[in-house]
């Protein structure tokens, strides 16, 4: 193929832009402080050729119990629209940059607990952060294994390259996660590894999971 002179220079103007600093970003960090009592961090940003990824950790200093109250009651996380603050501010973000600006991973780092949440799809997090936290609190007498334990690392989700010798390993193996409630990696206070939690059938299969932390 002939080299195209326009296309490279083209094609290295966009690399250019995104280098830039994104429109709208402190206000978009500041709008996740007010809505969800945290002190904000972009831990990285990352360049793909579908836009650009940003690492956010939300510090909250909260236990989860209490962040499950506040949650339940509008108090933690609300803006009183029918999106979550972080689905709202992310398309806010959007709309002042040209090019398309995603979240890869959140975590909320609380006094007991640290919840990592990856992407597994485009503006998966942000649209299904609310959904996420509901579903963490429903199947906490479960991944406690009936408030005998308690987490203080959950992965949402875990992915195929975090699992080692898994229980049913046919299915598990090949799979590349759909949704949140799949599985997730589970650290609990009691056990050295971590734990690969079924949120289907809200049970613990064996098996073991890579470090999940790298």
């Amino acid at each position: 193929m002939p080299f195209n002179f326009e296309n490279f220079i083209n094609n290295s103007r966009s690399k250019l832009e995104y280098n830039k600093e994104i429109v709208g970003l402190n206000e978009f960090l500041s709008s996740l402080e007010f809505s969800y009592f945290s002190k904000v961090k972009l831990k990285s940003k990352s360049i793909t050729s579908n836009g650009i990824n940003l690492v956010l950790e939300l510090d909250c200093n909260l236990d989860l119990m209490e962040l499950f109250s506040h949650f339940n009651t509008g108090r933690w996380g609300n803006n009183h629209k029918n999106q979550a603050p972080l689905h709202h501010g992310l398309e806010i973000l959007n709309l002042k940059n040209k090019h398309v600006i995603d979240i890869d991973e959140l975590t909320i780092s609380l006094n007991d607990t640290n919840i990592v949440v990856k992407r597994i799809y485009d503006k998966s997090i942000p649209t299904q952060f609310n959904n996420i936290l509901k579903q963490i609190a429903c199947n906490y007498v479960f991944l406690t294994k009936g408030l005998t334990q308690k987490p203080y690392e959950i992965f949402v989700p875990i992915f195929e390259d975090n699992l080692e010798n898994a229980e049913n390993s046919d299915s598990l193996l090949d799979f590349a996660p759909k949704s949140y409630l799949e599985f997730w990696g589970i650290y609990l206070d009691k056990d050295d590894e971590a734990s690969i939690y079924d949120v289907m059938r809200t049970t613990y299969v064996s098996g073991d999971l890579e470090f999940l932390t790298e």
